[in-house]
């Protein structure tokens, strides 16, 4: 029983490399959060975020979205591609910002959404994230891709 317990709590390779990448995905909203300052500061000042710590409280849904979608997209399915590792990007920035959106709604309600200046700016950030999702996403999976081990078995001619 002691056994089964341990190997129920070991981190397996694809737990690992998900819990990376749900780390690897916060460290690149922060950065992303922090280029974008300027619009993201106010968003947090009127969803009433602290405002010495926006950045970081943006990002941090990316930390569980990007485990989760790297471990739906690569670990589950062993496949490791570049256009795996785009997705895993795009959509981490997609889940992180349509949460703080559903955020922002639950505050103001939908009706100040669809208002034209704030469905630019929504629309705005969404779409710059989207790009820095894709742009992130390939260089975890390079490491990742590198880092096969024998127990990933060898690489597919599907891999690239």
């Amino acid at each position: 029983m002691d056994s089964s317990l341990r190997r129920a709590a070991e981190l397996t390779p694809s737990r690992r490399w998900s819990l990376l990448a749900g780390a690897y995905a916060f460290c690149c909203a922060v950065l992303t959060a922090t280029a974008l300052s300027t619009v993201l500061d106010l968003f947090g000042e009127v969803i009433g975020l602290p405002a010495s710590f926006v950045a970081p409280i943006l990002a941090a849904p990316a930390l569980l979205a990007g485990a989760l979608v790297w471990w739906v997209l690569v670990e589950r399915h062993g496949t490791v591609t570049y256009l795996r590792g785009a997705a895993f990007g795009l959509l981490t920035a997609l889940v992180t910002g349509t949460v703080w959106t559903l955020r922002f709604v639950s505050v103001w309600s939908a009706e100040m959404l669809a208002a034209g200046p704030v469905r630019l700016l929504v629309g705005f950030v969404l779409g710059a994230v989207a790009v820095a999702g894709v742009v992130v996403g390939l260089p975890i999976m390079y490491v990742r891709r590198r880092s096969r081990g024998a127990s990933d078995g060898p690489p597919t001619a599907n891999s690239l």
